[in-house]
């Protein structure tokens, strides 16, 4: 009898979870739907990043990148213009690749993956014409707060350019409703200038 009901809690237990698991499928999907639908004086959210960065643009073409830090103000880079937009020949731009790889896709972009040197495919999560991609290609910075302003700006933008060449091998994988659009170099590379390996 004790086996008996032993088995019965765990098929209880596996059907309750099965719920939970659905009902919280639905709870995330309902909180990404109201939060890509947040929008204060012109400002609306676009893609967010794990590592908490909301990508926002503004109804006057502004666009901007949020870094949220636990109990501290946001950070915020602010582009009046909104940044480049995508080219004609590739339905993205990439805005940045540190701590995460973000940018813009055109209308009609369904689907952006990055693909690793290894083959790994990361998707992007896309909101309205941003994308996010999470994927560190550098690590973060070590210096303490105590350290010069000058010595954590220069480990910074080193970190950057480290990222950058990383990012120069990886490839982006790009899908419309018709099918493949794009696949090819993540970045446009006449944009940057690096020197040859």
């Amino acid at each position: 009898m004790r086996g008996h009901v032993a088995t019965a809690k765990v098929a209880d237990v596996t059907t309750s979870d099965d719920q939970q698991v659905a009902e919280l499928e639905a709870f995330a999907a309902a909180y990404r739907a109201a939060a890509a639908g947040v929008s204060y004086s012109g400002w609306h959210a676009g893609a967010r990043t794990a590592g908490n960065r909301l990508l926002a643009y503004h109804d006057s073409g502004a666009e901007a990148e949020v870094v949220f830090r636990p109990g501290e103000r946001p950070l915020f880079n602010i582009m009046q213009n909104g940044h480049r937009r995508p080219d004609d020949d590739r339905p993205f731009t990439v805005w940045s690749v540190t701590p995460a790889i973000c940018g813009t896709v055109e209308p009609g972009v369904r689907r952006l993956e990055v693909i690793s040197g290894t083959g790994a495919v990361v998707p992007a999560d896309i909101v309205a014409h941003t994308f996010a991609v999470d994927l560190q290609l550098a690590p973060p910075p070590v210096l303490p707060d105590t350290a010069s302003i000058d010595d954590r700006l220069d480990e910074v933008w080193g970190l950057n350019g480290q990222a950058h060449e990383l990012a120069r091998r990886l490839t982006a994988r790009v899908h419309g409703d018709d099918g493949l659009l794009y696949e090819g170099s993540l970045l446009n590379l006449k944009h940057y200038n690096f020197s040859d390996d």
